[in-house]
């Protein structure tokens, strides 16, 4: 059933753009709006996967080291 109906919009895309600038319009504005879209839904997906808070092991590890160097210049 999707197969049917992306190919019946493919068609009606397609007379869109036969009908001359107002069809053209349309089509470019259907298509940004679409490609406008993906970016938002691409946007939320990558929040829910990447945590806000990704850097935390970097940032111990690097003061983790830092107390360590500090460490052995005391000992020195």
């Amino acid at each position: 059933m999707k197969l049917l109906l992306s190919i019946v919009l493919a068609g009606l895309l397609g007379i869109l753009a036969i009908l001359g600038p107002i069809g053209i319009y349309i089509l470019c504005a259907i298509i940004v709006g679409v490609i406008f879209r993906s970016f938002i839904l691409i946007n939320e997906i990558h929040k829910q996967v990447v945590p806000a808070n990704g850097n935390d092991r970097v940032i111990e590890a690097y003061e983790r080291y830092i107390k360590e160097r500090n460490e052995k210049e005391t000992e020195i």
